[in-house]
């Protein structure tokens, strides 16, 4: 694990830690004498280190934050005694199928792990929201706001005071979106996350995963990177099922044409171009059917 931004002693600022598998970034938000965790992960020691790092001076970690019901979002929601728990209500109102494919996806990456952690259980949250809601952490505003895309139930944080947004799911790999919902509602809220970064001077966006964005710019870029591939895969499979390519074919068209459009070589990761040309032709046969 690896600590990727701190904040001095009693200063207010983030906390961002690396974690171990897929890039992960757990993130604190500290103010004087509190401390909010913003999904907190991966394995138990990474969330026992980055809770030391959160309490350190004496902090005391008064909320924790569950941006979704990903099973990599979820893993330290209990390691802070005392804190609430905070989540959009899609995620605590979870019905029981759900939960189960989720309890049951994190175990099989604690198994790959070799972590023992069968005592898990499903988030029990203390207070939802469903668009927006504003808490305090010490002196600084954390605004929360529901964006679903990434997943039926994602949402944001923005921290005006500090100029950050933290995006969850979003911007984690720009030019390879992670849209593991629906692709019109990934693209409604990347438009938004414009708006933010434009309207709330935003200068350094934090994703769950990967590398952090810094810079107005930057980030404008990294939104749009996200928007034009979907035009360009939208047009792509349009094309494709217009020339009289069955639905299963144009899709691997559209797919193999989103890598070569990239010009890197992904490897596993460019499943995900796939994943994106099924949803998005889901979309355009649904509108089809209208």
């Amino acid at each position: 694990m690896t600590l990727l931004v701190d904040t001095a002693p009693g200063a207010d600022g983030l906390v961002v830690q690396r974690c171990s598998l897929w890039g992960y970034n757990s993130i604190g938000v500290v103010s004087g004498g509190e401390a909010c965790a913003v999904d907190p992960g991966i394995t138990p020691d990474e969330v026992a280190s980055f809770r030391a790092t959160l309490e350190a001076g004496g902090r005391r970690v008064t909320r924790v934050i569950l941006t979704h019901s990903h099973h990599d979002h979820i893993r330290g929601w209990d390691a802070f005694p005392g804190a609430e728990v905070i989540a959009p209500r899609v995620v605590a109102e979870k019905e029981a199928g759900p939960r189960a494919r989720i309890l049951a996806g994190k175990a099989k990456v604690d198994e790959r792990l070799g972590v023992e952690d069968s005592a898990f259980r499903y988030p029990e949250v203390d207070r939802t929201f469903d668009e927006r809601l504003e808490v305090r952490v010490g002196a600084l505003d954390l605004a929360l706001e529901f964006l679903p895309g990434h997943s039926n139930c994602t949402s944001v944080v923005h921290v005006p005071a500090l100029r950050a947004l933290l995006t969850a799911d979003y911007l984690v790999s720009p030019g390879l979106p992670y849209c593991r919902w629906e692709a019109a509602p990934f693209e409604a809220a990347n438009r938004r996350l414009r708006e933010l970064v434009e309207a709330r001077g935003v200068e350094r966006v934090i994703p769950a995963h990967n590398d952090l964005i810094d810079g107005r710019d930057a980030a404008l870029a990294a939104i749009d990177e996200e928007l034009d591939y979907f035009t360009a895969l939208r047009a792509h499979l349009s094309a494709r099922l217009a020339d009289g390519d069955s639905p299963d074919r144009a899709m691997r068209a559209a797919a193999e044409f989103m890598g070569e459009r990239r010009g890197v070589d992904l490897g596993p990761r460019a499943r995900q171009d796939r994943d994106n040309a099924r949803r998005v032709l889901a979309e355009l046969r649904d509108d089809q059917s209208k």
